[in-house]
């Protein structure tokens, strides 16, 4: 097997792996991938956008990733091959690249399509986190009376947002994959990921909720809502204040978007859950969400000796 940088490729050279990938996530999560790969591929032509493929027999690709540096992580986006050793391969090409020279520490969260990806990262002494992907269909019986608490996200709650994320996740290990060193700055640069991105899906002001906290000028809880299909809404941030919890907002808010989900022609909603978080599992459990899927969360820091043999990047 052969790794090349996958800047130096024709778009035509990419298109089965496009369409695979899309037809996975439709499959396996009922989530339209097509406005994510559109964005993934602009900025690889474009040269913007540092990644890599496996070559396997003929030339066919067998394996890719993509991934940058932000503020000294480096953060990877995609990590599929069909073999533990296509992925070893691949993450030891990103280790050698000259992006990782500039990083002290790895980040990812990817849908791994075999369970050869989680082994591949534990043998290259990764911490890895599964995060569950729940999904349940919406129904008449999820319909409930509107909370009076609760109201649809507005654009000037967005500094308020940023404040409450990083009040409610201080201390928390496991939301370094939404802020790594929890610093307003990088909540602030999520917050725009899940309301102008499209790596969750596309957002949905008037299905967003919060409510407000005690002083008027602050909020207590949000729910950010996007669109992953026509049909399928995605809880893609649940989050409360510490000081106002055990008010059962998380599930008032949780009640209230299944609820406009029905309301507005919606067939399914789905979510992400870590499994070092039984709480939440146990509120979503109760609420008909079912496993279907997951993906890995995993993270370890970047020395100076990180491989066990050179790689060969192909210019």
């Amino acid at each position: 097997m052969r790794v090349d940088d996958w800047r130096n490729l024709p778009a035509s050279a990419l298109e089965p792996v496009y369409e695979g990938e899309r037809s996975r996530w439709a499959n396996g999560l009922q989530w339209d991938l097509t406005a994510s790969l559109r964005v993934l591929e602009q900025a690889r032509a474009a040269g913007t956008l540092p990644g890599l493929v496996v070559r396997g027999p003929g030339q066919s690709i067998v394996g890719w990733t993509y991934f940058l540096v932000q503020q000294g992580v480096l953060q990877v986006g995609a990590l599929h091959a069909r073999t533990a050793d296509g992925v070893r391969l691949l993450l030891d090409a990103i280790f050698k690249s000259p992006e990782a020279s500039l990083a002290h520490e790895v980040l990812l969260f990817v849908y791994p399509d075999s369970p050869a990806c989680e082994s591949a990262l534990q043998r290259r002494r990764f911490a890895v986190t599964r995060y569950w992907y729940l999904r349940r269909t919406l129904e008449r019986s999820c319909v409930v009376p509107p909370d009076p608490a609760l109201r649809a996200v507005l654009d000037s709650d967005g500094p308020d947002l940023v404040r409450l994320f990083s009040r409610a996740y201080a201390g928390v290990p496991g939301a370094r994959c939404f802020a790594p060193r929890g610093r307003l700055d990088e909540w602030a640069q999520y917050l725009g990921q899940l309301t102008r991105g499209t790596a969750l899906g596309h957002f949905l002001p008037d299905a967003s909720l919060v409510t407000a906290g005690e002083s008027r000028t602050s909020l207590a809880g949000a729910a950010i809502v996007t669109a992953l299909s026509e049909r399928t809404i995605h809880l893609a941030q649940i989050v409360v204040d510490p000081v106002a919890r055990r008010q059962h907002l998380a599930s008032r808010m949780l009640d209230a978007l299944l609820s406009w989900g029905v309301q507005h022609d919606r067939a399914t909603a789905t979510l992400l859950v870590s499994e070092e978080n039984p709480q939440a599992r146990a509120l979503y459990d109760a609420r008909g969400f079912v496993q279907t899927g997951y993906f890995l969360h995993a993270e370890r820091p970047l020395g100076r000796r990180v491989l066990s043999s050179p790689v060969a990047v192909s210019a």
